[in-house]
């Protein structure tokens, strides 16, 4: 599918970003319908292991059955209590935290409690959503008719193949929370427009005038060269509407973000490095990526009180530096069918 990314035909009014109606849509026509990258998949490597994600409000559980990853909603069929209430461990089987029905790790009902012949278990296993890795990065979908991961991550998957991936340990994860909506983020990854202003230890470092967001179907390359003249030997990659990619050779930085509200957003790093990286070269890293992020959230905060003051008017976007944010708008006004 084709879908239009002129600057010049794709700017959201305020509404787009602070109208509950419109999260609610977003929720159910983008992050149910897309993959999301939820962490390694060492965290579900042992049988029984489980890993309990909420993304975009929507309660999910991934759980080893035997070497065989499975995803379900969080949510018990009798009067949707949770599953599990930890965000990992481990388990033989699910039993609701409120009434105590029990559930195979395929989905099976297998104890519907104090109940009798009236509950045909047949008629209550937990419904399947989808998950799946791809070298050494575990991923789920509230939709279980998801294209194929492989597919789905295209550009994505062939700028990574110089990297070696699956070598790489985690060594650190965090959680970072912005009182702005998602689009307002996602936008402000697609342009090094921002960057003079607001990054200024990056902008020492690169030749931000030089930056570069080359547009590959749903997805995004960026490009620098730093100020020496250099070429980055990383690929940074992004694609729609929350995957974040940073990768070099000695290391990577997974981003997955998603809405938590109409004007909030959850931001999940997960930083792996090569065997052998020294302990203070590792920590600078993150340290770095998490300042720039608390730079981010500071202006993107900023954006979103603006767009929620009445005050914000139509803008428009450079067709030199904007083309990603173009794509981000486009997508999403694509995904709720042109509204």
């Amino acid at each position: 599918m084709t879908v239009e990314t002129d600057p010049a035909a794709t700017v959201l009014g305020a509404a787009a970003y602070v109208d509950p109606a419109r999260y609610e849509a977003e929720r159910l026509a983008v992050f149910a319908r897309e993959w999301t990258a939820v962490g390694t998949a060492s965290q579900v490597a042992a049988p029984g292991s489980y890993l309990s994600v909420l993304v975009a409000g929507f309660p999910l559980v991934v759980v080893n059955d035997g070497g065989t990853l499975r995803a379900f909603p969080n949510v018990c069929r009798h009067r949707s209590g949770p599953l599990v209430d930890e965000a990992s461990g481990t388990c033989g089987r699910f039993v609701c935290r409120y009434h105590g029905w029990a559930y195979a790790l395929d989905g099976t009902l297998t104890s519907a409690r104090d109940f009798g012949a009236e509950v045909d278990p047949a008629d209550f296993s937990l419904t399947a959503a989808s998950v799946a890795t791809w070298r050494g990065l575990l991923f789920v979908a509230v939709d279980p008719a998801v294209p194929d991961l492989g597919e789905w991550l295209g550009p994505v998957a062939r700028h990574s193949t110089a990297f070696p991936m699956e070598e790489f340990e985690v060594t650190t994860r965090s959680s970072h929370e912005l009182a702005a909506n998602w689009k307002v983020y996602a936008e402000n990854y697609q342009e090094g427009y921002h960057i003079p202003l607001v990054h200024p230890g990056l902008h020492r470092q690169i030749d931000s005038t030089r930056y570069e967001v080359e547009i590959d179907g749903r997805a995004t390359v960026h490009r620098a060269p730093t100020r020496d003249g250099a070429v980055t030997n990383g690929a940074w990659l992004w694609r729609f509407p929350g995957l974040a990619l940073n990768l070099y050779p000695s290391g990577m930085c997974l981003e997955s973000y998603w809405p938590t509200g109409p004007t909030s957003t959850r931001v999940e790093y997960t930083f792996c490095f090569a065997p052998g990286t020294p302990v203070a070269e590792a920590e600078a890293s993150v340290a770095s990526s998490v300042a720039i992020l608390d730079e981010d959230r500071t202006i993107c905060e900023a954006v979103q009180r603006n767009l929620g003051s009445g005050l914000a008017r139509p803008g428009v976007l450079s067709p030199r530096h904007e083309a990603g944010v173009a794509l981000v708008q486009a997508l999403v006004t694509d995904a709720l069918g042109g509204a």
